[in-house]
């Protein structure tokens, strides 16, 4: 088996389901343009004049803003992996290595490492 590591792209999932799969170079893109789509499958009918919508808020006594598509969950789980909970495994310690190396997050973003449905397992 070969993998030409130029050929792989970091990718998200949403924004609505878990399931669909966006590349990053195009997450921004597809997001705004969900925003104002009408409300469905890749739709959330927010107008025009709502989409720069803000709101501050404190959190550990420091001022944050949530803007529309601010990341507030930070989450490794998959139900596919509970059944190759290795892949699982080697997905928190890349996580626990990218800490020690230097990653932050805001402190308000929730971090979770779960397997999702126990039903393959």
């Amino acid at each position: 088996m070969h993998l030409d590591l130029a050929s792989v792209q970091p990718s998200l999932s949403g924004p609505k389901r878990p399931h669909d799969r966006v590349n990053f170079k195009d997450m921004k893109k597809d997001f705004t343009t969900c925003l104002t789509n009408k409300v469905g499958f890749k739709g959330f009918g927010i107008s025009e004049k709502d989409v720069a919508k803000s709101v501050k808020f404190q959190y550990e006594g420091k001022e944050y803003t949530f803007n529309h598509g601010t990341v507030v969950i930070g989450a490794i789980t998959s139900c596919t992996n509970t059944s190759n909970p290795d892949v699982m495994l080697a997905a928190g310690l890349l996580a626990k290595n990218a800490l020690e190396r230097g990653l932050t997050t805001f402190p308000y973003i929730k971090k979770s490492l779960s397997p999702g449905s126990h039903v393959v397992s």
